[in-house]
């Protein structure tokens, strides 16, 4: 048994109006039309649901219970064409977005404020993971968008570029080239050089410019975690290249030193990424208008 809607909500207003002639007023078709809905009704249900009384129509037994259901049911929708147009008009709905711990804390809430000013009622999720997990996690919809650094392309997903964000030489300031107004990137060849995890959209970065410049160092460490990073720098265990804001704090406090790097400074594409194969939300097209419009 399949129940047609258009069907029911006509049931519906003549059980309330105990009249045809009325209903069809009411919904702009003729009379026999809505004879005609009716009889279809009570021929897929198999049942008899208006009699003839003295004035007016009146509803059998199996039409009462019928009356119930559907003033349940349509109260339903409407609920739910109510919550949708939340959805629609953004008083309402949620935005999930992945990025990388680093942007989270640094980049993501400039972005976010511009984007809550618009969209104050819009509930805005941020997970964080490296940017190869953010992509992967496009491409299984578990996010409506990425901000992340760039990483080589992936077919299913569709790419903004965003922001260039700075990355710098970071050493103890007990280091040999710590003095140094400059340092060559040649010059860090026999340097113990930590890098990030693999799936790091900076990883990818700095590896690529140090090959670029031909330079091969003689030990390279991973490491997933900034703070740990920037412990083994502090105990001259080593060298990195990390995001500038992480650091501020630890250079004004004389524990860890920036030195400018002769070929230039050092800058990550971050993108805006979201996946091929889905339409985007009202709120993800917002957040994206904002990025559009900020490049």
């Amino acid at each position: 048994m399949q129940i047609n809607l258009n069907r029911l909500r006509t049931f519906l207003l003549v059980a309330r109006e105990k009249s045809c002639t009325k209903a069809a007023e009411l919904i702009c078709i003729t009379q026999p039309a809505v004879t005609m809905q009716i009889k279809t009704l009570e021929q897929s249900l198999g049942v008899t649901i208006f009699r003839k009384g003295s004035k007016a129509l009146e509803l059998t037994d199996a039409g009462e219970v019928l009356l119930n259901y559907a003033t349940r049911i349509f109260a339903v929708v409407e609920e739910m064409e109510h919550v949708l147009e939340g959805y629609a008009d953004l008083s309402r709905g949620t935005l999930t977005i992945g990025t990388t711990r680093s942007f989270a804390r640094h980049l993501m809430p400039g972005l976010l404020a511009l984007f809550q000013e618009r969209c104050p009622k819009v509930k805005v999720i941020l997970k964080e993971g490296s940017s190869q997990e953010i992509a992967e996690g496009l491409e299984k919809f578990k996010y409506d968008l990425g901000v992340i650094g760039r990483i080589p392309e992936r077919s299913r997903l569709k790419v903004i570029p965003y922001t260039k964000e700075e990355f710098c030489l970071v050493l103890s300031p007990s280091h040999r080239l710590a003095e140094r107004k400059q340092v060559s990137l040649q010059e860090l060849q026999t340097e113990p050089i930590i890098i990030r995890e693999s799936g790091s959209g900076s990883r990818y970065a700095v590896l690529s410019l140090l090959e670029e410049h031909k330079v091969k160092p003689s030990v390279l460490i991973e490491a997933g975690s900034v703070e740990f990073i920037k412990e083994y720098i502090i105990k001259q265990k080593g060298i990195s290249f990390l995001y500038k804001p992480e650091i501020q704090l630890e250079v004004k406090m004389g524990l860890l030193k920036s030195v400018p790097i002769k070929e230039g400074p050092i800058f990550v594409q971050t993108d805006i990424v979201y996946s091929r194969d889905v339409d985007h939300s009202p709120a993800a097209k917002v957040l994206l208008d904002l990025v559009t419009a900020k490049a």
